[in-house]
């Protein structure tokens, strides 16, 4: 078996929830906030229409429609506690791209979220493109007093995925943001996509390869989703591929796991959407359900992370 710092109660890969409570010693769960940005590829600077899979009301908590900043995470804290029994919490920007426009305005929403006692740290969301320098030293400047996670949407290590996404960044800006990451304290989690009908099940697998090679601390997947509302719901209905069906997922992302390096921490192992918008694939398995069986499946295969580097 591996060394796994971060695997605990049967666990065969290093789980998020395990690093947040060696880190905060009490329960700590993210709460997603709405902050009104945007992204270059929506506005025109970069594209138009936003990324192909993208409907952001899609994950986006019901507390933060239309709400103020403070009353997000006065109405997220207070469901996140009848939930979770959560103490303290991590304020996540999720929509859009967070670091997207002036550093000042960023400043200000993370100082308005910092008010609260019950905050011990912010995630912010980003494209790789969209890193400035003075954004990433307010960030490092922050992190001397409270946690500071920095998400990077990736998504592919192949330029034609990105290319069907309509993401409008390159590999090569990754690669580059990456670096440049290197010299920076706070945690770095690169998000990844799995099931786009331009990769192969190989070329999935082999992502892993270039995953081992960045200076990450956390990797969350998602599986691809048909999620209404979005640009792709319209061409799937037209012209429908291949989805995961739930039994495939089980097989690629457990071996998925046995190829990441150790260091690494899972934020996320498959994506969640509300039924309502969610087209495909329908594999009707809560949350706790899919989390078992993707333990039975490392269990039945005898795979651990890093098993098989």
């Amino acid at each position: 078996m591996p060394s796994l710092p971060y695997a605990r109660n049967g666990f065969r890969y290093n789980h998020y929830k395990f690093y947040l409570d060696n880190m905060f010693h009490t329960r700590v769960q993210r709460l997603s906030v709405e902050t009104g940005f945007t992204c270059p590829n929506r506005d025109g600077t970069k594209g138009w229409g936003g990324c192909i899979y993208c409907n952001n009301n899609s994950f986006m908590p019901p507390y933060t429609v239309r709400v103020d900043l403070r009353n997000q995470i006065r109405a997220g804290k207070q469901y996140l506690k009848e939930r979770f029994n959560a103490e303290k919490f991590i304020v996540y920007f999720q929509s859009y791209t967070n670091t997207y426009g002036p550093v000042s305005v960023l400043k200000d929403k993370i100082r308005v979220v910092l008010e609260d006692k019950d905050v011990v740290g912010i995630s912010v969301s980003t494209r790789p493109d969209c890193l400035q320098r003075n954004v990433l030293d307010f960030l490092q400047d922050i992190s001397r007093d409270t946690y500071v996670n920095l998400e990077i949407g990736v998504e592919s290590v192949y330029d034609k995925t990105l290319l069907w996404m309509n993401r409008c960044h390159t590999v090569a800006d990754t690669v580059h943001a990456l670096s440049v990451l290197e010299e920076y304290a706070f945690d770095v989690t690169a998000h990844v996509i799995l099931g786009s009908p331009t990769e192969t099940r190989e070329e999935m697998l082999a992502m892993t390869r270039e995953i081992n090679r960045w200076n990450i601390r956390f990797l969350k997947l998602h599986h691809l989703q048909i999620i209404r509302g979005a640009r792709l719901e319209k061409e799937y209905i037209k012209h429908p591929f291949h989805l995961f069906e739930y039994r495939e997922y089980l097989e690629l992302v457990t071996e998925f796991i046995s190829r990441i390096n150790t260091k690494i921490i899972f934020q996320r192992l498959f994506a969640e959407s509300p039924g309502s918008f969610l087209l495909a694939p329908v594999w009707e398995k809560r949350t706790t359900e899919i989390i078992m069986d993707i333990q039975k499946t490392m269990r039945d295969m005898d795979l651990w992370q890093g098993g098989k580097l």
